[in-house]
């Protein structure tokens, strides 16, 4: 077959018999508008289909990106999925093969090939040299159930709750309505979360899998060594509390949470040998005043509601703390100060999808709102993905100061 040498430009494309010519004999059916568009089309087509350039433009400028964002949803089911069935899990032990994972997880075998190479192409495992499925070093890290470093709650959250929701988006962005059920008529999502024990283990466990990296950060980066005791207002399973135990041995505190979470808490704390310095208390943050200590913390709590109740828990958790004390929010929060703010762009109507009143806030906001309680020495830091700290102190000495 003879080799064609493609052309450019306008010469180009008028020895193809697409030049300026064959375009004005269109002018009567096409607007000058999209005349001129087909001018700039057929040279950059001409390009496109180029051996030489054609590599070159698909890479810089080519559509693929666009279409694997748009279509991005097929990758994340089979994650969610994967994750859902505990396929990591599976093997940790050591390698399988298509048959045995079909065996182990009950899958179809018109189905369950296709998935599993899938996996490989994601890069979330590979195959070894007999031809069997081997977890990647980071899945075998974070997404096997029985390591404390598993991050897997995130994902069987959204799998089971979050995918879904986002269905509604479109809905939102027409009425401001939300998307979940839980938030029809009298009813509201945390509140109805709550009365199901199965539904409430499963979210905080899915919070342990958004909160542990950044528990890691904050335990490394706010000045713990200066106080002694901590309350974690609504500290889920108690990831955040973990990691600073973990991280400052001299240190002692509890999560502040309603009673149906005070089993979940105590069953996660004891496998990091953190009985005897971690404890529970029962309580609602909205009766009456909170358990005071020097460090007083709400890690995705506060945009759970809306602007006032914030300023108002603010002022609770100011009111517990000693002088010189300290109190710190992380949440996922727009940080004005950032170029790239992606993720947390994307938390605010996940949010609204759930609820009525609630959105994220900016580090900017939240560190006003501490202010205008009486905080002195405001300072945010982002931490990972959309969620950045906030913290302040009241005035007076630190309590190791005293």
């Amino acid at each position: 077959m003879p080799r064609v040498k493609p052309s450019f430009g306008a010469r180009g494309a008028a020895r193809d018999g697409l030049g300026d010519s064959s375009i004005a004999a269109t002018t009567d059916q096409l607007s000058r508008d999209r005349a001129r568009a087909l001018r700039r089309e057929i040279p950059l087509m001409l390009v496109f289909q180029s051996r030489v350039r054609g590599p070159l433009l698909r890479r810089l400028a080519g559509p693929q990106n666009i279409v694997e964002v748009g279509m991005a949803f097929w990758s994340s089911r089979v994650v969610l999925t994967a994750v859902e069935f505990g396929v990591f899990t599976e093997l940790a032990a050591g390698p399988l093969s298509t048959q045995e994972m079909i065996d182990r997880l009950g899958w179809h075998p018109r189905a369950a090939g296709p998935v599993l190479d899938a996996l490989v192409g994601l890069g979330l495992r590979r195959r070894d040299r007999a031809g069997r499925y081997v977890n990647s070093r980071r899945c075998a890290l974070f997404l096997d159930r029985a390591k404390p470093s598993y991050l897997g709650g995130l994902m069987e959250l959204s799998s089971k709750w979050l995918f879904n929701l986002w269905s509604g988006l479109r809905g939102l962005l027409e009425t401001g309505r939300p998307e979940a059920g839980e938030e029809r008529g009298d009813s509201e999502f945390f509140s109805a979360l709550y009365r199901h024990p199965a539904a409430l283990r499963s979210f905080l466990v899915g919070m342990t899998g958004i909160s542990t990296r950044e528990a890691m950060l904050i335990a490394a980066r706010f000045p713990w060594k200066e106080f002694r005791t901590f309350v974690a207002i609504g500290a889920a399973q108690g990831a955040l509390p973990v990691r600073v135990a973990l991280t400052h041995p001299h240190l002692s505190g509890a999560s502040y949470d309603l009673a149906t979470v005070g089993p979940i808490f105590e069953e996660y704390v004891p496998t990091f040998a953190l009985g005897d310095r971690l404890r529970f208390i029962r309580g609602d943050m909205h009766d009456g005043p909170l358990p005071a200590a020097d460090v007083i913390s709400f890690g995705h709590v506060l945009h759970g509601y809306g602007e006032p109740k914030r300023r108002e828990l603010i002022a609770k958790a100011y009111a517990a703390l000693p002088p010189g004390g300290a109190l710190l929010v992380y949440d996922a929060m727009v940080d004005p100060s950032r170029r790239r703010n992606f993720a947390s762009h994307l938390s605010s109507p996940n949010i609204m999808l759930e609820t009525r009143e609630r959105f994220e806030a900016t580090s900017t906001q939240c560190a006003d709102w501490l202010r205008t309680t009486g905080s002195v020495r405001v300072a945010t830091e982002h931490l990972i993905g959309p969620t950045s700290m906030v913290f302040g102190y009241k005035p007076g000495r630190s309590p190791n100061e005293t």
